[in-house]
C-alpha cells in the first residue's frame, strides 16, 4: 500500500514540475518576444499617423498593408452612413504608394515606391524596417497628381506622379505594349496648359524616354486591331452546333452553315430563327430605358397604343429577330445566302414539330398529330370538343410569326405544323355585375335627359 502512495506521489511531482517548466518558458518566450519587437513612427498623410510596433523581418509594404487594413476596418465598422463610408473609401484611394521618405535613426533616407515593388518585385523598392525607422507618405489627389496612359498597351492606366518619372515608368505601370497590336512605332504626350484651356500634343518615337510631368496623358500609337474573338453561337438541327469563330463584318450566313456541316435532316428551315437583339446594345450609356424615353419622346399615339409600343418594343430590344428565309440558302445568289453575320447573333434551327398545340376551353388540351387535309374543327375534336364555359371566339396563333386569326365560321385556314389554337374562356357573370351594369347606364342615360330638358326649357 505505501508503495502504491509513493508511485503515485512521485507521478504527480513530475507533472506539477512539467507545469511549472512550461509556464516558465512560456514566460520566457513572451519577455524576449517583448524585447525583440520594434517601433516604427508614420507621419505625413497617411489613415493613421503614430508610432507602432513592427518585428524583426518586417518589410515597408507588410508593415503598411496590416495597418491600412486594420485602420480600413476600424473606421468603417464605426461609419454609420452610406456618404460617411463612401468619404472614407475616397480619403483611402488618396494614401500615396510611391516617393514615400523612409528615415532612418542613423540619418539616412532611402525612396520607398510600393508600386514598383508589386510589378517588379525588385525589393530595393521595399526594404526592410529597423527599430525607430519613421515613414513619411506625401501629400497625393489622384485629381491632379496623376499621369494616365493608354492605347496599344496591356493596360489602360493611371498612376501617381513622381518627379522625374519617365516615359519608360509609364509603360511599366501599363504592362508593357500589348502584342496584339502590330508596328507600335510612336507615342504621343498631351499635355494641358496650367489653366487647361490649351492642350499641346509632343510627338516621340517608341525608342525614346521622355521625362513626364505632372497630369501628362500618354497615348501609345496603333491601329486599332480587328483581330478579335468574334463568333456566333448557332443551336438545334446542325451537324456541329457551338460557338463557330467567324471573321469581322465578312462572314455570311450561307459560310456559317457550312463550317458546321449543313443541317440535319430533322431541320425545321421554315421557323429558324437569327436573334441578334440585346448584344447589339452593349455601350454602357445605351439601355432599355434610355432607348424607350427616346423613341417616345416625340410619339404622338394614344395610351392604348402606348402599351402595345412598350410590349413591342421590349421584344425589339431583347430579340432583335431578323427576318431571313432559311429555305432559300441552297441559292448563293439569294439574299439570305448574303446575310453578314455579327459577333454575338444567336441562331436556332429548330426540329420539324409534326404537331398542333390545342389549349384553353377544351377536355384535353395537349399537342395532336398534324394533319395536312384537315382544319380548326378537326384538332378540337381530338382535343375532346369545346367545353361548356367556352367563348364563342376561336384563336389561331401561327406557330412561326405568332400572329393571331380569329376564326370565321364558312372560312377555311390553313393549319401548319407548330401552330397553336386557343379557346377563350367565357368569365361568368352573377346578377349583381349585370344590375350594376344597368344601374350605371341608367345613371349616364337620366344625367343625359336632365340637361337635354334643361336646355329646352332655356330655349323656351
Amino acid at each position: 500500500m505505501l508503495r502504491k502512495l509513493f508511485v503515485l506521489l512521485f507521478l504527480s511531482a513530475v507533472g506539477l514540475f512539467a507545469q511549472t517548466e512550461s509556464s516558465f518558458k512560456s514566460s520566457s518566450n513572451s519577455l524576449n518576444s517583448l524585447s525583440s519587437a520594434m517601433s516604427v513612427t508614420i507621419g505625413g498623410t497617411f489613415i493613421v499617423t503614430g508610432t507602432f510596433p513592427s518585428v524583426p523581418g518586417e518589410r515597408v509594404d507588410q508593415f503598411v498593408s496590416r495597418l491600412l487594413n486594420e485602420a480600413k476596418a476600424e473606421k468603417l465598422a464605426m461609419a454609420k452612413e452610406p456618404e460617411e463610408k463612401l468619404q472614407l473609401m475616397n480619403d483611402f484611394e488618396k494614401i500615396a504608394n510611391r516617393n514615400i521618405k523612409l528615415k532612418r535613426k542613423n540619418g539616412s533616407e532611402i525612396n520607398i515606391d510600393l508600386e514598383k515593388f508589386r510589378l517588379t518585385g525588385d525589393f530595393a523598392f521595399n526594404p526592410y524596417l529597423m527599430h525607430e525607422d519613421v515613414l513619411i507618405f506625401p501629400d497625393y489627389d489622384p485629381k491632379i497628381g496623376f499621369v494616365t496612359i493608354g492605347g496599344a498597351v496591356n493596360k489602360q492606366t493611371i498612376f501617381q506622379y513622381v518627379t522625374g518619372d519617365k516615359f519608360s515608368d509609364a509603360l511599366m505601370f501599363a504592362h508593357g505594349i500589348n502584342p496584339a497590336y502590330e508596328n507600335v512605332n510612336e507615342f504621343k504626350i498631351v499635355r494641358l496648359s496650367y489653366d487647361g484651356s490649351k492642350e499641346e500634343v509632343q510627338n516621340y518615337k517608341i525608342t525614346e524616354n521622355p521625362e513626364l510631368k505632372i497630369g501628362d496623358r500618354i497615348v501609345v500609337v496603333a491601329e486599332e486591331t480587328g483581330r478579335k474573338d468574334y463568333k456566333v453561337s448557332i443551336k438545334g438541327e446542325v451537324n456541329m452546333p457551338g460557338e463557330i469563330p467567324i471573321s469581322k463584318s465578312t462572314t455570311t450566313l450561307r459560310e456559317l452553315i457550312e463550317k458546321v456541316g449543313g443541317f440535319t435532316s430533322n431541320a425545321d428551315l421554315n421557323r429558324a430563327e437569327l436573334i441578334r437583339g440585346a448584344n447589339v446594345f452593349k455601350s454602357p450609356v445605351f439601355s432599355e430605358e434610355f432607348e424607350r424615353l427616346m423613341m417616345q419622346r416625340m410619339a404622338d399615339i394614344s395610351e392604348e397604343d402606348s402599351i402595345s409600343f412598350l410590349t413591342d418594343n421590349k421584344l425589339r430590344f431583347a430579340r432583335g429577330n431578323a427576318v431571313l428565309d432559311f429555305t432559300k440558302l441552297n441559292d448563293p445568289n439569294s439574299e439570305v445566302s448574303n446575310f453578314i453575320v455579327k459577333d454575338g447573333d444567336y441562331i436556332f434551327i429548330p426540329e420539324k414539330v409534326e404537331l398542333v398545340y390545342v389549349f384553353g376551353q377544351v377536355q384535353f388540351p395537349g399537342y395532336i398529330n398534324y394533319s395536312a387535309d384537315n382544319g380548326v374543327d378537326y384538332y378540337i375534336n381530338l382535343a375532346g370538343g369545346i367545353g361548356k364555359t367556352a367563348k364563342e371566339e376561336i384563336y389561331l396563333v401561327k406557330g412561326k410569326s405568332r400572329g393571331w386569326k380569329l376564326i370565321e365560321e364558312d372560312t377555311k385556314y390553313t393549319i401548319e405544323p407548330g401552330d397553336f389554337i386557343w379557346i377563350p374562356k367565357e368569365i361568368p357573370r352573377t346578377f349583381d355585375y349585370y344590375l350594376n351594369r344597368i344601374t350605371a347606364v341608367s345613371a349616364v342615360i337620366g344625367a343625359v335627359a336632365t340637361i337635354a330638358l334643361l336646355i329646352v326649357q332655356l330655349g323656351k
